[in-house]
Protein backbone atom coordinates (compact mmCIF):
# COMPACT_ATOMS: atom_id res chain seq x y z
CA UNK A 1 0.00 0.00 0.00
CA UNK A 2 2.79 2.43 0.93
CA UNK A 3 4.62 1.61 -2.31
CA UNK A 4 1.53 2.22 -4.46
CA UNK A 5 0.72 5.44 -2.61
CA UNK A 6 4.26 6.67 -3.22
CA UNK A 7 3.96 5.79 -6.92
CA UNK A 8 0.67 7.65 -7.14
CA UNK A 9 2.22 10.71 -5.50
CA UNK A 10 4.92 10.64 -8.20
CA UNK A 11 2.21 10.64 -10.88
CA UNK A 12 0.55 13.68 -9.30
CA UNK A 13 3.86 15.52 -8.95
CA UNK A 14 4.76 14.80 -12.58
CA UNK A 15 1.44 16.23 -13.73
CA UNK A 16 1.71 19.37 -11.58
CA UNK A 17 5.38 19.99 -12.36
CA UNK A 18 4.75 19.67 -16.08
CA UNK A 19 1.96 22.24 -15.90
CA UNK A 20 4.35 24.83 -14.42
CA UNK A 21 5.95 25.38 -17.82
CA UNK A 22 2.64 25.59 -19.67
CA UNK A 23 1.75 29.22 -20.33
CA UNK A 24 -1.87 30.18 -20.77
CA UNK A 25 -2.69 29.68 -24.43
CA UNK A 26 -6.21 28.23 -24.17
CA UNK A 27 -4.78 24.70 -24.04
CA UNK A 28 -5.59 23.97 -20.39
CA UNK A 29 -8.93 24.47 -18.60
CA UNK A 30 -9.51 27.75 -16.82
CA UNK A 31 -11.46 28.20 -13.60
CA UNK A 32 -14.41 30.55 -13.27
CA UNK A 33 -17.20 31.43 -10.87
CA UNK A 34 -20.83 32.18 -11.76
CA UNK A 35 -21.62 35.57 -10.23
CA UNK A 36 -25.12 36.25 -11.53
CA UNK A 37 -27.76 34.94 -13.91
CA UNK A 38 -28.96 37.58 -16.32
CA UNK A 39 -31.91 37.51 -18.70
CA UNK A 40 -32.47 34.32 -20.67
CA UNK A 41 -29.37 32.19 -21.04
CA UNK A 42 -26.89 34.94 -20.19
CA UNK A 43 -24.62 34.85 -17.14
CA UNK A 44 -22.10 37.13 -15.48
CA UNK A 45 -18.91 35.21 -14.72
CA UNK A 46 -15.73 35.94 -12.78
CA UNK A 47 -12.67 34.73 -14.69
CA UNK A 48 -9.50 35.50 -12.75
CA UNK A 49 -9.93 39.09 -11.59
CA UNK A 50 -12.13 40.05 -14.53
CA UNK A 51 -15.90 39.88 -14.98
CA UNK A 52 -17.37 38.82 -18.30
CA UNK A 53 -20.82 38.18 -19.69
CA UNK A 54 -21.50 35.03 -21.68
CA UNK A 55 -24.27 32.77 -22.93
CA UNK A 56 -24.72 29.17 -21.80
CA UNK A 57 -27.34 26.69 -22.97
CA UNK A 58 -26.30 24.62 -19.95
CA UNK A 59 -27.97 25.71 -16.70
CA UNK A 60 -25.30 27.14 -14.39
CA UNK A 61 -25.57 27.50 -10.61
CA UNK A 62 -24.99 30.99 -9.25
CA UNK A 63 -22.14 30.97 -6.72
CA UNK A 64 -20.65 27.74 -8.06
CA UNK A 65 -17.22 27.30 -9.62
CA UNK A 66 -16.59 25.62 -12.96
CA UNK A 67 -13.81 24.60 -15.31
CA UNK A 68 -14.06 25.60 -18.94
CA UNK A 69 -12.07 25.79 -22.15
CA UNK A 70 -11.52 29.29 -23.45
CA UNK A 71 -11.18 30.15 -27.13
CA UNK A 72 -12.16 32.75 -29.72
CA UNK A 73 -15.14 32.66 -32.03
CA UNK A 74 -15.19 33.54 -35.72
CA UNK A 75 -15.79 37.20 -34.85
CA UNK A 76 -12.82 37.30 -32.46
CA UNK A 77 -14.95 37.30 -29.32
CA UNK A 78 -13.99 35.11 -26.34
CA UNK A 79 -15.93 31.86 -26.10
CA UNK A 80 -16.23 29.31 -23.31
CA UNK A 81 -16.94 25.63 -23.85
CA UNK A 82 -17.00 22.32 -21.98
CA UNK A 83 -18.11 23.83 -18.68
CA UNK A 84 -17.80 21.28 -15.85
CA UNK A 85 -18.82 22.03 -12.27
CA UNK A 86 -16.07 21.75 -9.68
CA UNK A 87 -16.62 19.44 -6.69
CA UNK A 88 -17.24 20.69 -3.15
CA UNK A 89 -13.67 19.72 -2.32
CA UNK A 90 -12.55 22.91 -4.11
CA UNK A 91 -15.30 25.11 -2.71
CA UNK A 92 -12.91 26.96 -0.37
CA UNK A 93 -9.16 27.31 -0.96
CA UNK A 94 -8.57 28.42 2.65
CA UNK A 95 -8.50 24.91 4.12
CA UNK A 96 -6.92 24.34 7.56
CA UNK A 97 -4.68 21.44 6.52
CA UNK A 98 -2.39 21.10 3.50
CA UNK A 99 0.49 18.67 2.94
CA UNK A 100 3.39 19.75 0.76
CA UNK A 101 5.61 17.35 -1.17
CA UNK A 102 8.16 17.03 1.67
CA UNK A 103 5.51 16.39 4.34
CA UNK A 104 3.74 13.87 2.13
CA UNK A 105 7.03 12.04 1.52
CA UNK A 106 7.61 11.79 5.27
CA UNK A 107 4.08 10.48 5.66
CA UNK A 108 4.67 7.83 3.01
CA UNK A 109 7.91 6.67 4.61
CA UNK A 110 5.97 5.54 7.67
CA UNK A 111 5.79 1.74 7.69
CA UNK A 112 2.38 1.71 9.34
CA UNK A 113 -0.98 1.58 7.58
CA UNK A 114 -1.46 5.12 6.11
CA UNK A 115 -5.17 4.99 6.96
CA UNK A 116 -4.36 4.39 10.64
CA UNK A 117 -1.64 7.03 10.64
CA UNK A 118 -3.97 9.66 9.17
CA UNK A 119 -6.82 8.68 11.49
CA UNK A 120 -4.61 9.11 14.55
CA UNK A 121 -3.28 12.44 13.30
CA UNK A 122 -6.76 13.80 12.53
CA UNK A 123 -8.20 12.63 15.86
CA UNK A 124 -5.46 14.43 17.80
CA UNK A 125 -5.81 17.60 15.75
CA UNK A 126 -9.61 17.56 15.94
CA UNK A 127 -9.41 17.78 19.73
CA UNK A 128 -7.54 21.09 19.35
CA UNK A 129 -9.53 22.58 16.47
CA UNK A 130 -9.54 26.37 16.68
CA UNK A 131 -12.69 27.07 14.67
CA UNK A 132 -15.95 25.50 13.48
CA UNK A 133 -14.50 25.46 9.97
CA UNK A 134 -11.41 23.50 11.03
CA UNK A 135 -13.55 21.10 13.09
CA UNK A 136 -15.91 20.52 10.13
CA UNK A 137 -13.08 20.00 7.65
CA UNK A 138 -11.17 17.53 9.84
CA UNK A 139 -14.42 15.71 10.67
CA UNK A 140 -15.06 15.23 6.95
CA UNK A 141 -11.57 13.82 6.50
CA UNK A 142 -12.31 11.32 9.28
CA UNK A 143 -15.66 10.44 7.69
CA UNK A 144 -13.77 9.82 4.47
CA UNK A 145 -11.63 7.21 6.26
CA UNK A 146 -14.77 5.64 7.72
CA UNK A 147 -15.91 5.13 4.11
CA UNK A 148 -12.53 3.46 3.39
CA UNK A 149 -11.26 6.46 1.41
CA UNK A 150 -8.05 8.28 2.33
CA UNK A 151 -8.32 12.01 1.52
CA UNK A 152 -5.07 13.98 1.33
CA UNK A 153 -5.08 17.79 0.85
CA UNK A 154 -2.04 18.74 -1.26
CA UNK A 155 -0.08 21.99 -1.37
CA UNK A 156 2.41 23.04 -4.04
CA UNK A 157 4.64 26.11 -4.22
CA UNK A 158 2.08 27.74 -6.47
CA UNK A 159 -1.16 27.98 -4.45
CA UNK A 160 -3.23 27.83 -7.66
CA UNK A 161 -2.08 24.23 -8.02
CA UNK A 162 -3.32 23.08 -4.60
CA UNK A 163 -5.74 20.18 -4.63
CA UNK A 164 -6.78 16.84 -3.20
CA UNK A 165 -5.85 13.21 -3.70
CA UNK A 166 -8.16 10.37 -2.64
CA UNK A 167 -7.51 6.65 -2.75
CA UNK A 168 -8.83 3.30 -1.65
CA UNK A 169 -8.00 -0.34 -2.16
CA UNK A 170 -10.03 -2.19 -4.75
CA UNK A 171 -10.17 -5.76 -6.02
CA UNK A 172 -11.10 -6.36 -9.66
CA UNK A 173 -10.84 -9.62 -11.60
CA UNK A 174 -9.04 -11.30 -8.68
CA UNK A 175 -6.36 -8.59 -8.76
CA UNK A 176 -5.90 -5.96 -6.07
CA UNK A 177 -5.30 -2.41 -7.26
CA UNK A 178 -5.31 1.14 -5.96
CA UNK A 179 -8.26 3.29 -7.05
CA UNK A 180 -7.54 7.00 -6.95
CA UNK A 181 -9.12 10.38 -7.58
CA UNK A 182 -7.33 13.71 -7.66
CA UNK A 183 -8.50 17.24 -8.33
CA UNK A 184 -6.63 20.49 -8.92
CA UNK A 185 -8.13 23.86 -9.78
CA UNK A 186 -5.75 24.31 -12.72
CA UNK A 187 -6.16 20.85 -14.30
CA UNK A 188 -9.58 19.49 -13.40
CA UNK A 189 -10.18 16.04 -11.94
CA UNK A 190 -8.56 12.69 -12.66
CA UNK A 191 -9.63 9.17 -11.78
CA UNK A 192 -7.84 5.92 -12.27
CA UNK A 193 -6.48 2.56 -11.20
CA UNK A 194 -2.88 1.68 -10.38
CA UNK A 195 -2.07 -2.00 -10.96
CA UNK A 196 1.06 -3.75 -9.74
CA UNK A 197 1.70 -6.75 -12.01
CA UNK A 198 4.77 -8.97 -12.21
CA UNK A 199 5.65 -7.35 -15.54
CA UNK A 200 5.46 -3.88 -13.95
CA UNK A 201 2.99 -1.14 -13.03
CA UNK A 202 -0.01 -0.37 -15.24
CA UNK A 203 -1.75 2.99 -14.97
CA UNK A 204 -5.35 3.41 -16.15
CA UNK A 205 -6.24 7.09 -15.88
CA UNK A 206 -9.18 9.26 -16.96
CA UNK A 207 -9.13 13.06 -17.25
CA UNK A 208 -11.80 15.62 -18.14
CA UNK A 209 -10.12 17.42 -21.05
CA UNK A 210 -8.14 16.34 -24.10
CA UNK A 211 -5.52 19.02 -23.40
CA UNK A 212 -4.82 17.49 -19.97
CA UNK A 213 -4.57 14.05 -21.57
CA UNK A 214 -1.97 15.44 -23.98
CA UNK A 215 -0.06 16.88 -21.02
CA UNK A 216 -0.03 13.44 -19.43
CA UNK A 217 1.15 11.73 -22.61
CA UNK A 218 4.10 14.12 -22.84
CA UNK A 219 5.23 13.70 -19.24
CA UNK A 220 4.39 10.27 -17.83
CA UNK A 221 7.23 8.68 -19.81
CA UNK A 222 9.61 10.19 -17.27
CA UNK A 223 8.26 7.81 -14.60
CA UNK A 224 10.34 4.67 -15.10
CA UNK A 225 8.21 2.47 -12.84
CA UNK A 226 5.19 2.73 -15.19
CA UNK A 227 5.36 0.05 -17.88
CA UNK A 228 1.91 0.55 -19.44
CA UNK A 229 -0.46 3.53 -19.51
CA UNK A 230 -4.06 3.90 -20.71
CA UNK A 231 -5.47 7.45 -20.83
CA UNK A 232 -9.17 8.19 -21.36
CA UNK A 233 -11.38 11.31 -21.50
CA UNK A 234 -14.37 11.40 -19.12
CA UNK A 235 -16.25 14.57 -18.14
CA UNK A 236 -18.25 12.77 -15.42
CA UNK A 237 -15.43 12.09 -12.94
CA UNK A 238 -16.61 12.37 -9.31
CA UNK A 239 -14.77 12.14 -5.96
CA UNK A 240 -14.48 8.81 -4.16
CA UNK A 241 -15.87 10.69 -1.17
CA UNK A 242 -17.40 14.15 -1.53
CA UNK A 243 -17.53 16.81 1.18
CA UNK A 244 -21.13 17.97 1.70
CA UNK A 245 -22.28 21.57 1.39
CA UNK A 246 -23.78 21.53 4.89
CA UNK A 247 -20.44 20.96 6.58
CA UNK A 248 -18.47 23.24 4.27
CA UNK A 249 -20.86 26.13 5.07
CA UNK A 250 -19.68 26.12 8.70
CA UNK A 251 -16.65 28.34 8.12
CA UNK A 252 -16.32 31.15 10.61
Amino acid sequence: MIKQLHQLAQVQNALQNSSKTTQFNATLPIKLEVMEKLQGIRYMLKVGNAAMETKSLKELQVGSKYWAMMGRGSTGSITLSNLIKQPNLLKDSNIPLKLNEKTLEQFLQNSENPFDVMKGFLTDRLANAESKWEFAFLSHMLMSIKHKVLTIPLHYDDASKDGFMQLRKKRLQEQECLEFYSVFSNLGATWGLLWDFKEGVRLDISVMYESVANLLRRNLDSLAFIKETHININSDIVPLYEFSDSLLDLEG
